[in-house]
Order: structure tokens, then sequence, then C-alpha cells
């Protein structure tokens, strides 16, 4: 069954067995909330990669001088 013939069907249930069916798919989402997907350090690697490639809004900021910095004036 598709999600549109599920939604379909729900609106011809009575209000009770709506409320059944809700409850139903809320008791799901809380069990799958309670027990997390561990993703290994690779996959999250992979996932955060394209945030951190050259150009992209996370490096906009870096200094990209490669000339060394010695001098410290303390101006307060």
């Amino acid at each position: 069954m598709i999600k549109s013939q599920i939604l379909e069907a729900i609106k011809q249930m009575p209000n009770v067995e709506r409320l059944e069916v809700i409850e139903f798919a809320l008791r799901l989402v809380r069990e799958d909330m309670e027990k997390p997907e561990k993703l290994s350090l690779m996959a999250a690697a992979e996932i955060m990669n394209p945030y951190y490639a050259e150009g992209s809004d996370l490096t906009e900021f870096v200094d990209t001088c490669n000339e060394d910095f010695y001098e410290y004036h303390d101006y307060a």
C-alpha cells in the first residue's frame, strides 16, 4: 500500500480508529528514537567531507596566508 492510499484510508476511518492509528505510529517512532543508529567514523567523515572542502561555507573565513606571524603588539 502506498502513502496516498494509506492517507485516503485514514480519511475514511472514524475518529476512534484514527486515534488508534496515530498512537500506533507514535509508538513506532518512539521505539526507533530509543535505539539510535550507530554511525561508523568513516561514514561520519564521508558525510562531513563536503563541509570541509575548499570553498565551502565552513572554510570561508579560514586564513589562507602562508606567511608566518611572529610579531604581536598589545594595543590595549
